[in-house]
This record gives structure tokens, C-alpha cells and sequence, in this order.
């Protein structure tokens, strides 16, 4: 049975809209899995209070960390709770009241899939669905991080991994006249520049063991690249500008036969993320700011807190 009281923001994107509806269409069986990115791109799109639980970076972090390793994150907990009761009212909603909520969020910010697992024991649920809901429900905070720590992203970065939460790329593209490769995360949508011949998993550099697959058909904007060194793939696209970080989520789902083909020659995505974070997440109950009136300082709660 659903919460009573749940309430779905649907994302406003006309474009976003159609891609999902065209996504439905080809493949119904992913309808559960479009439930939930749908209500997390729209939990996204409003995001003032992600907005506003963006870190400062950590001063430290260790060499070839990405930005947000080691930050500690502060969110409004009614806030961050609201959304959560709403997401796993869609994926698991007999165990929607037996989760922890903040938990959740900072094992799926870690890529933590131990602590997400235990999580689903405690409350009887499924494993897979909650590691799942947990990437989608981490999304938004991920996606305002990218936003507003765009300055802090080095302005070279040589790993595969992505700079700013640690996540492998989904795909890299070759976008504009020159088709210079630029991988993607597809969890905050960062972006950034590596050699075109060079594998983002193992680093191998040699020309005889990186290869690429084609589609059949003679279709000329994708391809498949591949290591044969460490056997990983990643799916690639040309394009006339950069994807938004929600046609990343779409275009990975709707490219599901490359991932069949890589698959069936023996290639793989990694399971592990290329840096897992070491970060935490905290609740703020009262989120408001403070202001001096007559000589002493008063909170003032926003709207909606009490």
C-alpha cells in the first residue's frame, strides 16, 4: 500500500518527458526502474534544498581523490526524509517506514553496497531493489554537487574515474567538429577529457589491445569501446553538443542491446567504482539561518519547520 501522504514531483523537462515516454514504449519492462529516475530527476529539478547541502571540499584529500572524498555533508533531515518516504514508496513500499533514511543516503553516496545490503535485512526487503532505490535516491544530492563544485573540478584530470563523486563513466563522447573524448558520469553528470586512446579502467595505452564494436546496421553515432587487457567495456556516442545529466540515465537504458553485445564477447563494466568516497552525511533538524535582532542572535526556520 502506498504512503498516504506521498506526493511525486514529475520533472518538467518536455524533453525529458518525451525520452521517458519513448523509453516506455520500447522497453515496457523497465518501467519500475523509469519510476524511480523520473521522480528523482524531478526531486532534481527543485533543488533548493540539495542546493544547500552542498560541502565546502575537504582541505586534505589524498592524491587523485575526487572532490567530494572526505566531506563531510550537513541536509535538511525532514527534507531529505519527505523524499525518501516518496522514492521508496515506489520501490519498496511495505518497508517504507523500517529504513533509515540518512543511512541510506551516505552507503549509496559511498558506493557502500555492504551497508545497503544490511539496510535491506533490517527492514526485510530486497537487496537489489534497495541498491538500486539508493542510487536513484542519492541522485539529486549528486546532481546539485555537480552544479554548484563545477569551479572545484581539476582542470586536467587523468583517471577514469569521475572527479568529483569517484563513479565510473556510463559513456564518453565525441561531441562537436573535433570529436575530442569526454567521459560522463552518469551518477552527478560530470564531465571530463581523457586521450582517446587510453582504456578509463586499467590505463592501457597499447593500440593492439584497444578495439572498438560497431552496431550492425551501419549506425555511425555509436559504438561500443573496449580493453583487452582488463576486458571492460564503455559505451560511446558522437553528438552535436553535450548530453544533460538526465539523458545520460536515458540514453544508458535505451542503448541496452551494446550492453548485450559487449556482454556476449566477454567484456564487462566494472562492479566496484573506480574511488570509493569516504564521506559522511549528517542531519540538520533545524535548517535555518541566524540573524541578530536587539543585540542577541535568533534562528529563523524557514517555511515548514517548527
Amino acid at each position: 500500500m502506498l504512503w498516504p501522504h506521498a506526493r511525486f514531483r514529475r520533472a518538467r523537462n518536455v524533453d525529458l518527458q518525451e525520452r521517458v515516454a519513448a523509453a516506455r514504449r520500447e522497453t515496457p519492462e523497465s518501467d519500475a526502474w523509469l519510476k524511480l529516475l523520473e521522480a528523482a530527476l524531478g526531486e532534481s529539478e527543485d533543488g533548493a534544498v540539495w542546493d544547500a547541502a552542498v560541502p565546502e571540499p575537504a582541505a586534505e584529500r589524498p592524491v587523485k581523490a575526487p572532490v567530494l572524498s572526505h566531506a563531510h555533508i550537513t541536509l535538511n533531515g525532514r527534507a531529505a526524509r519527505r523524499w525518501l518516504r516518496q522514492l521508496l514508496t515506489l520501490a519498496l513500499p511495505q518497508q517504507v517506514r523500517r529504513i533509515d533514511g540518512i543511512a541510506l543516503l551516505e552507503a549509496a553516496l559511498r558506493y557502500d553496497d555492504a551497508g545497503l545490503d544490511a539496510l535491506a535485512q533490517e527492514a526485510g526487503a530486497d537487496p537489489s531493489i534497495l541498491r538500486v532505490a539508493g542510487q536513484m535516491a542519492v541522485l539529486p544530492l549528486l546532481q546539485a554537487c555537480a552544479r554548484r563544485l563545477a569551479r572545484e573540478l581539476p582542470p586536467t584530470w587523468w583517471e577514469g574515474y569521475c572527479p568529483l563523486c569517484g563513479a565510473w563513466p556510463v559513456v564518453a563522447e565525441y561531441t562537436g567538429l573535433e570529436r575530442k573524448r569526454q567521459l560522463r558520469c552518469g551518477r552527478c553528470g560530470a564531465g571530463w577529457a581523457i586521450p582517446q586512446l587510453r582504456c578509463v579502467y586499467c590505463d592501457e595505452t597499447h593500440h593492439d589491445n584497444l578495439g572498438y564494436l560497431t552496431p550492425e546496421g551501419g549506425e555511425q553515432t555509436r559504438k561500443i569501446e573496449v580493453c583487452n587487457t582488463c576486458k571492460g567495456y564503455l559505451k560511446a556516442v558522437t553528438t552535436v553538443r553535450a548530453l544533460a545529466p538526465w539523458a545520460i540515465l536515458v540514453d544508458d537504458l535505451t542503448t541496452v542491446p551494446l550492453d548485450i553485445a559487449a556482454l556476449q564477447r566477454g567484456y564487462r563494466r566494472p562492479e566496484r567504482p573506480g574511488y570509493s568516497l569516504e564521506c559522511r552525511i549528517t542531519e540538520r533538524r533545524g535548517w535555518g539561518r541566524f540573524v541578530e535582532v536587539g543585540g542577541g542572535w535568533w534562528r529563523s526556520l524557514r517555511q515548514g519547520e517548527a
